[in-house]
């Protein structure tokens, strides 16, 4: 029998940034995140939030959907912790924003402070400015007050795909803005995206795309991403609504942005050509790399350089090397050497860290919440071809840090995140056997859906009980898929913080047992399904079935 999937009224979306608890950075160990290379291309960097959500309406994006509104910090409340950061040695600073820039005053307010203040620490901004929004006199400021990651998205250099995608972009002034950035700030290290493969797009426009890559001669880091289309964004419904397969859909999603996508509407040959010319002859431009080369190679190092250039190419290459290899570039001719990691490495941080954030003492019996961040693959099944990536999961810090603020001592937190904390589900078991959690949270994207679904599996074959709850971009955009897996007791739709703090407050309440059906319905912002059938775990360790006694969904 199909289950019922109740959703509860919208929750209203946080306001008040300022008045959130700053996030707690002694939830996590740095020291495991800091030698791999993050989200900005760059290793030893801390990430900031400095805004939520975005007023535009992107027909590929989910952002919209999980924050309605855009709201962001006051410019002393970003400050504080920038220069909180800072103050702790770390050099490399990223903004995590959807779009840092779209109040002009406050972003240059926030460099004017840095220049001030002589900060220096290196920004980046790796989700990327909106382009058009920028003009001479805020990239000065931007680029004096440390920017280097100067990150912008073009998509598309269609005017009609503009309009279909919502995006709206002036692409004029983009195009000028990119323009003088590149002229009048060689050192800047700037990356462009573009998206080829859009539904009704036509060959013609994919090429003026391309013609804008061409005509940006000094970008150092372009990119062609093959689109996806990911269930629950208005892209898919435009996808199905002009011919697109279901099936293909389903297929493309956990490939490699630069993987040829069976949704393409356009000819395979055409594509490949497309991409080929791209690598040929922008990527791989001898005058172009020697003149982009020594300014990045004195903002990074080689590995980080390595995974940058490694990410262009299907096949395995070794990065810097082979790409000078392959332009024919002799490395004696740039006569300079990467950047040493000794220049950013930060020494005792997680001791910094514990001074600012002291460890919180506990009751005995707090009621113990495990936060699972399900984004990164085990070490056996890494793709070569996959864009490898690990950032500490601050968006579990956000939540923990709120609870903490709201309950003190009577709860107790754990994060952990795959690959960095567990390499396999063995050593994920080790962890909820030994903390023995009274909720299970689990975060993903839809990009590690199957992987997701995979790990709440396996918890609960390995005997666990309790509730079970998931959030974040998959959950949020897709809950009516998601809680077809009856292992999922409550998704949590949206911001997390205020959700999760009335879940835990009402399990406390009820002595860590499941929820009945009309204590979920008066918590909004959740989805859950009746389950009326009894769910059965195969315990893989007794090899014998548990039947788990649901508790009272039932209409």
């Amino acid at each position: 029998m199909t289950n019922k999937i109740h959703l509860t009224k919208t929750r209203k979306q946080i306001q008040k940034l300022d008045e959130l608890p700053t996030y707690d950075r002694s939830l996590v160990d740095y020291s495991k995140y800091n030698t791999n290379v993050g989200h900005a291309g760059v290793k030893y960097s801390m990430a900031v939030q400095a805004t939520r959500g975005c007023p535009y309406r992107c027909f590929y994006c989910d952002v919209y959907k999980t924050t309605l509104h855009h709201f962001r910090r006051s410019v002393d409340s970003i400050y504080e912790e920038v220069k909180m950061i800072a103050d702790m040695g770390v050099k490399r600073i990223e903004f995590i924003d959807d779009i840092f820039n779209v109040k002009a005053k406050d972003f240059v307010e926030f460099f004017n402070r840095a220049i001030k203040d002589n900060l220096g620490v290196s920004f980046f901004f790796p989700t990327a400015l909106k382009g058009d929004l920028l003009n001479k006199e805020v990239i000065d400021t931007m680029m004096q007050g440390g920017a280097v990651g100067v990150n912008v998205s073009l998509e598309s250099a269609s005017p009609r795909m503009q309009k279909v995608m919502r995006k709206g972009l002036n692409i004029e002034k983009f195009r000028e803005n990119l323009d003088y950035i590149c002229k009048n700030y060689p050192s800047a290290v700037t990356t462009l995206n573009t998206m080829h493969g859009f539904p009704t797009e036509t060959e013609e426009e994919a090429q003026m795309t391309l013609d804008f890559i061409f005509s940006m001669k000094w970008v150092h880091f372009p990119y062609t991403h093959i689109v996806r289309i990911f269930p629950g964004t208005d892209l898919e419904k435009f996808a199905l609504d002009h011919g697109v397969d279901k099936g293909a859909i389903n297929e493309a999603i956990d490939k490699s942005y630069h993987e040829v996508a069976p949704t393409l509407p356009f000819r395979r040959e055409f594509t490949e050509k497309y991409k080929l010319k791209f690598l040929k002859e922008y990527v791989l431009n001898k005058e172009r790399l020697k003149k982009v080369l020594p300014v990045q190679m004195k903002h990074f190092t080689e590995d980080e350089l390595n995974q940058r250039y490694s990410s262009y190419f299907v096949s395995r290459i070794n990065g810097l090397q082979d790409v000078l290899r392959m332009a024919g570039i002799n490395k004696d001719e740039l006569e300079i050497k990467c950047l040493s990691e000794k220049e950013i490495q930060i020494p005792d941080l997680n001791k910094k860290i514990k001074k600012i954030f002291p460890v919180k003492k506990v009751k005995k019996n707090s009621f113990k919440i495990l936060l699972i961040n399900i984004s990164t693959h085990f070490t056996k099944d890494r793709s070569i071809t996959e864009y490898d990536v690990v950032e500490p999961p601050l968006g579990l810090i956000a939540l923990q840090s709120y609870l903490n603020h709201v309950f003190k001592d009577e709860v107790e937190g754990k994060l952990i995140k795959s690959r960095i904390d567990f390499d396999n589900y063995e050593e994920l078991q080790k962890i909820i056997d030994d903390f023995n959690p009274d909720l299970i949270g689990v975060s993903s994207m839809t990009f590690h859906k199957d992987f997701f679904h995979e790990a709440i599996a396996k918890i609960r074959e390995g005997g666990y009980q309790k509730t079970l709850l998931v959030g974040g971009p998959h959950p949020t955009t897709s809950y009516q898929e998601v809680l077809k897996d009856e292992n999922i007791d409550i998704c949590a739709i949206g911001e997390g913080e205020q959700i999760l703090a009335e879940i835990v407050d009402k399990l406390i309440k009820n002595n860590g047992e499941k929820l009945k059906r009309n204590q979920l319905e008066i918590i909004d912002g959740i989805a859950f399904a009746d389950n009326q059938n009894k769910t059965q775990y195969l315990n893989t360790d007794k090899q014998s079935e548990i039947t788990l006694e649901q508790s009272s969904l039932n209409s």
